[in-house]
């Protein structure tokens, strides 16, 4: 859930998890660095086109609190990189986590620091 999209409307906590919990499909991984990949906006993101080496970025808008899912439906791995400034679990700020192919990963913003990754099997 991205709750930047919404907080401060108004709306009730259900309502805005409803509006928050947007899909997007198809997507295209795009460069090979940080500030050249692909941001993903949506809650939950399928990644379909994996070029050797490309990757995404989590929202840069990510506040505590905030959720995203990608799944890699591509041909290769995946990085995925935090926010700018911002770490994936125990790798270092700014570092992209390999994401393998048919394989999704929960991702959730603890702090303006910190994002958690849970891996699916």
């Amino acid at each position: 859930m991205l709750g930047w999209k919404v907080m401060g409307s108004g709306m009730p906590g259900l309502t805005i998890t409803a509006v928050c919990s947007d899909t997007a499909t198809a997507l295209s991984a795009a460069g090979t660095t940080q500030g050249t990949a692909t941001e993903l906006t949506a809650a939950d993101s399928e990644i379909t086109t994996v070029g050797s080496g490309s990757g995404v970025v989590l929202s840069s808008k990510l506040a505590p609190g905030d959720e995203q899912t990608v799944y890699n439906a591509g041909a290769n791995p995946l990085k995925v990189y935090p926010p700018s400034g911002m770490k994936i679990n125990s790798l270092a700020a700014n570092a992209s986590m390999t994401l393998a192919t048919n394989t999704a990963c929960f991702y959730k913003c603890l702090s303006t620091t910190r994002v958690m990754a849970v891996l699916s099997a």
